[in-house]
């Protein structure tokens, strides 16, 4: 059992982590949300440019679907960058805490780029809603 005085170090410790979770399950959220999004919004442009052949339509639900994956993309690396915190503040000792809630942003728009808006999975998610866009457009366009 810790010393009488190492007891409120602690507990502020706790809840120094318990706020930067908090944070952390809201990017996840987000970008479940962004997921969602994306998928209603192409799903739904493509049906009316399927009944009415308007190209601009899919063109309008592809563009639609980068931004989103953007967004995730930029959620997902915000995410990284509180799990990063959270590890830096699970390391420190009890009596070091500053509930800082700024995480490392360093080289953001790289690590953005480059481990998180490449992640497989959103390649595997987004980039099957921008090949049936673009199979779309090329359907239409060949009528």
């Amino acid at each position: 059992m810790p010393p009488e005085d190492e007891a409120p170090s602690l507990d502020a410790k706790l809840k120094h982590l318990e706020f930067i979770q908090a944070v952390i399950a809201r990017m996840a959220t987000n970008s479940f949300l962004f997921k969602g999004w994306a998928i209603t919004i192409a799903a739904g442009l493509a049906a009316f440019a399927a009944v009415e052949s308007r190209t601009a339509l899919l063109v309008l639900a592809l563009a639609s679907t980068v931004m989103f994956w953007g967004l995730d993309g930029y959620y997902l690396w915000l995410e990284r960058c509180f799990i990063e915190l959270h590890n830096r503040v699970a390391a420190k000792p009890p009596a070091d805490i500053d509930f800082e809630m700024t995480p490392d942003k360093t080289d953001a728009a790289k690590r953005w780029l480059t481990t998180c808006l490449c992640r497989p999975h959103l390649w595997l998610f987004y980039g099957t809603i921008i090949v049936v866009d673009v199979i779309g457009i090329i359907l239409i366009r060949s009528k």
